[in-house]
């Protein structure tokens, strides 16, 4: 497996799996990832957070109620307890029994099956320490040895700040703040990151532009559909992110051949 910048020099445009292949699958989970390395995707991206006992997890929402078979805030939460709930049937029946998994055993799959990791690092949740926050997270991807083949990411620059001081190594992406008219390179000046990331409707010309002039690779979430992929085509963006990403890198294939 090649490191993360050889891949990204080599591959001009590429599809990253968003919360897997969260389209066909329970969101954040390991059928989820599991589907997208069965499609080929070369890239998996997940949102972590951290329990109340400190176990890095994979989660997106700020409360358990619309992904899994619980109540509450998820950073209230110790590890044993979010670990019984059902992470899986809200999404279809086929899927009941999946658990909110750690980390690490998603970076344990993805190693084994040579793919990349996109980790977005959710806002600290109120009264949490983000240097211990970080540091937890930055010493699961050292453990499972995927540094050199993980980007992180985050709205919450700060954090993306702080990871670079206590994982100075580490690939580390700007999520554009919605609303935030600032050119990607002013961005990527104030955190030290290598790429920008922006939604489909702030993916415009004059942002990709400015983020290449700055050396920077691009990414636009969310494109699901051939039209929206089609929009994104007509910029030098080089990660597309998909909820269905096996659909959008048939779609990609095809265009890259005719």
């Amino acid at each position: 497996m090649k490191p993360l910048a050889t891949f990204v020099r080599e591959h001009p445009r590429f599809v990253v799996a968003h919360r897997g292949a969260s389209a066909v699958a329970p969101e954040n989970t390991l059928a989820a990832i599991n589907t997208a390395i069965a499609a080929g995707i070369p890239m998996v991206e997940v949102d972590v957070q951290l329990t109340s006992d400190g176990h890095v997890v994979l989660f997106h929402d700020r409360t358990v109620g619309r992904t899994t078979s619980g109540r509450g805030r998820m950073h209230r939460f110790r590890y044993s307890e979010l670990s019984t709930l059902d992470a899986g049937e809200w999404f279809d029946p086929t899927y009941r029994g999946e658990r909110v998994p750690l980390l690490e055993e998603a970076l344990g799959l993805l190693r084994r099956a040579k793919t990349y990791a996109s980790i977005e690092i959710k806002p600290p949740a109120e009264g949490e320490n983000l240097s211990t926050r970080l540091e937890r997270i930055a010493a699961v991807v050292e453990r499972c040895q995927m540094t050199e083949y993980a980007l992180f990411s985050s709205f919450h620059h700060v954090s993306l700040r702080l990871l670079r001081q206590i994982l100075p190594e580490c690939h580390t992406a700007a999520i554009n703040i919605p609303g935030d008219r600032r050119p990607p390179s002013e961005i990527a000046r104030a955190i030290g990151c290598e790429a920008f990331v922006c939604s489909l409707r702030e993916c415009t010309r004059w942002r990709v532009e400015d983020a290449i002039a700055a050396g920077l690779y691009v990414g636009v979430y969310t494109v699901n559909t051939v039209a929206q992929l089609e929009r994104v085509l007509r910029y030098p963006v080089t990660a597309i992110v998909s909820n269905n990403p096996a659909v959008i890198q048939h779609e990609l294939a095809v265009r890259t051949t005719d």
